[in-house]
């Protein structure tokens, strides 16, 4: 009797063991399905968007033609890396009309950005977390030590801190947020990009790829014309659906009239610089704005430095001795400008290469999620090759 006991035993203990080791498999296999499952789904999706054309629609910030494509049981988060944010948002401690004159809306590579500049906030009571940038213009509370703190706070936050000024050379709270050093006075030189080179550095690609917006209000006749201010001088451009005429400053310069969407022409630096630069006419909104922009990798700007500090320089002159924008990581200084629209570009592109990484739909997974990545190779305006990254995960 006993042995048939120790029988039965062996026999209860065999089938709780496969019955657990059952459970075991079962979960182990349908969590690789879920995956397996959520990928090819990703993938789908990806491929669906690009055959439709939609990964601009995406890069605008409209995700809704992704409803379209996902399952209805899968939930999903997608996260843009290496081009920048649709809708950046902006604040400032004063001069917020002026800003906003600076971050006009840019079209690149067939997509648009669009700054928002709210209202001034208080900044001895700290930055708030939803400000993409901030914009100091000839800010001088930099000695306040909550001044300091609160924007170091920011920065390690991921915010971007660009600084308008004319250089204070003896304020260290200034220097130290900038990493500014004064090297003393130098003798003015026009001034360059120091590298182009967008593995270092981003800046110089996005200003180049940017170009210049001409807004064209007025009337006469068939064309909308407006002002184009380069090197600190104003031409006239006038614009029909079709074509650009831009006003000539000097008797060598040809080929202005009736240039097409597309076409290439001439300009030539007022003295004392006097250096030929080629441009492109990027785009033509009619009957509101024609898009110019800069072929030469080797733009000169005219010397808007106060010619008194060095950094990390990103524009500077020939010897590199003195900078006019400067960059510690996202905290970037760029001294004070005149009218210009190349100036204005700067200050695009500065905010810009810093907010290259974003979500165009925030995840809020309730399971475990799967990622699935591709990448978009986009033109023709500048590189950029986004990656789109699926956070995915099934429906409770």
């Amino acid at each position: 009797m006993k042995g048939f006991i120790y029988l039965l035993e062996i026999a209860v203990a065999a089938i709780l063991i496969v019955v657990v080791l059952g459970i075991f498999f079962a979960v182990k296999v349908k969590l690789n399905w879920e995956r397996s499952d959520l990928i090819a789904a990703g993938n789908n999706m990806l491929n669906s968007l690009k055959q439709d054309g939609k990964i601009i629609d995406i890069l605008n910030g409209d995700v809704s033609s992704i409803d379209n494509v996902s399952s209805v049981n899968i939930n999903y988060g997608l996260k843009i890396l290496g081009s920048p944010k649709s809708k950046i948002v902006v604040g400032c401690v004063s001069n917020k009309d002026y800003i906003k004159s600076l971050l006009t809306d840019t079209y690149v590579n067939g997509h648009w950005i669009n700054f928002t500049v709210e209202d001034c906030f208080d900044i001895n009571a700290g930055i708030p977390d939803y400000y993409d940038a901030v914009v100091f213009v000839n800010y001088t509370g930099y000695s306040t030590s909550s001044v300091k703190s609160n924007i170091t706070e920011y920065l390690k936050k991921g915010g971007v801190v660009i600084g308008i000024n004319a250089t204070i050379t003896s304020e260290q709270n200034f220097n130290d947020i900038f990493n500014l050093t004064w090297p003393g006075a130098q003798p003015s030189t026009p001034l360059n990009f120091t590298f182009y080179d967008p593995s270092r550095d981003d800046i110089t690609k996005y200003f180049l790829g940017f170009g210049f917006d001409i807004n064209t209000p007025n009337s006469v006749d068939s064309k909308k014309w407006g002002y184009w201010y380069i090197w600190e001088d104003s031409r006239k451009v006038n614009i029909t659906a079709n074509a650009v005429d831009i006003e000539n400053k000097t008797a060598d310069e040809v080929g202005l009239k009736n240039i097409p969407e597309g076409g290439t022409f001439n300009l030539k630096m007022p003295p004392p610089d006097s250096i030929w630069h080629t441009f492109k006419v990027k785009k033509i909104f009619w009957d509101n704005k024609v898009i110019i922009q800069p072929l030469n990798k080797s733009f000169v700007f005219r010397d808007f430095s106060e010619k008194n500090v060095r950094g990390n320089n990103i524009v500077s002159n020939s010897l590199n001795t003195y900078a006019a924008l400067t960059t510690n990581n996202s905290a970037i200084w760029i001294s004070d400008f005149p009218l210009s629209d190349e100036y204005r570009t700067l200050v695009k592109a500065a905010i810009a290469s810093r907010k290259d990484e974003w979500y165009a739909k925030q995840p809020y997974p309730t399971k475990e999620t799967t990622e699935v990545s591709s990448f978009v190779s986009l033109c023709c305006d500048m590189p950029e090759t986004p990656e789109l990254t699926f956070i995915l995960w099934y429906k409770v």
